[in-house]
């Protein structure tokens, strides 16, 4: 089975806006895990349930943490990979690289590296997302969709007693929770806040979740859905699902730690490659040495 990881060398973002954006996740991702298990499900539900609770978001909290990590620690670029000098059929020359790359590859002018079945540039990691780490960005994706719905339903029931219940100022004191933790700070107003991070968490996710969904059981990537060029490459759900979540990809969702070999190593995209008809082999890369298993 073509499938080797590769760890990225230079984990910081690159741009302002991607260091900003790894920052807000990095505080907005523990503190409503808190603010969801240690205050609001003891006020919900009874004794009993809230545990049930704690152990459900814990299990949730760790899938989104790790699969967030594993976004930015897993290098899906061409560095460190043995290229041919002269033009492969479907493949092209990057002149920012100065190398040839593979078809469904791309360069990333932030990243400043050609990145295997490139999806897009994520601003919330600080890295790309390609061929190696779409697995753990679409189930990161899956789990903060979930989570946020969650969450806001949950959040309505507890935070209306404490804007003064359903009322007009009510209503704008929540869709205002910037403005109104200036003006009225107090552990009600940033209840609200966390309460309306949640919601536009929620609508947020609700269309990456449906536009990433289609590309995923398409084997399409957004490059390729804006110009009509992904068809070919579309060969039923299944086979569509394996390419992005790999082999296992029944068992992605328990943790990200979880091996499920890709079925394409994305130099190569003329035939899926069995792990039964494939003997392991070892190939020099100009960083090392790259086991294909």
């Amino acid at each position: 089975m073509a499938h080797s990881i590769r760890f990225r060398k230079k984990l910081m973002p690159r741009s302002f806006a991607d260091f900003c954006a790894v920052v807000f996740m990095c505080f907005a991702i523990p503190a409503i895990y808190i603010f969801e298990v240690f205050i609001v499900a003891p006020t919900i539900y009874n004794a009993t349930l809230s545990v049930l609770h704690g152990i459900a978001g814990t299990f949730i909290v760790a899938n989104i943490i790790g699969n967030f990590i594993a976004i930015m620690l897993v290098d899906t670029s061409t560095q460190g990979l043995l290229l041919p000098s002269q033009v492969p059929s479907g493949w092209h020359v990057c002149a920012a690289c100065e190398s040839t790359a593979p078809a469904r590859s791309r360069h990333c002018n932030t990243c400043n590296v050609c990145v295997l079945k490139k999806e897009h540039h994520c601003v919330f990691t600080g890295c790309c997302v390609g061929l190696k780490n779409h697995r753990y960005f679409y189930i990161f994706l899956f789990y903060m969709w979930g989570s946020t719905l969650y969450c806001s339903f949950l959040n309505a029931f507890f935070i209306w007693p404490h804007v003064g219940g359903f009322s007009m100022w009510a209503l704008v004191r929540l869709l205002l929770p910037g403005v109104w933790i200036l003006w009225e700070p107090s552990l009600d107003t940033l209840y609200a806040f966390l309460f309306s991070i949640n919601v536009i968490g929620f609508l947020f996710m609700t269309v990456l979740i449906f536009y990433y969904t289609g590309l995923l059981v398409t084997n399409t990537t957004t490059y390729e859905n804006n110009n009509r060029k992904g068809q070919k490459y579309d060969h039923g759900t299944e086979h569509n699902i394996k390419v992005t979540l790999g082999e296992r990809w029944y068992l992605t969702w328990i943790f990200p730690t979880i091996s499920s070999p890709l079925t394409y190593d994305g130099l190569d995209w003329s035939n899926q490659i069995s792990s039964r008809s494939v003997r392991p082999k070892t190939r020099v890369c100009a960083l090392g040495t790259d086991t294909i298993i």
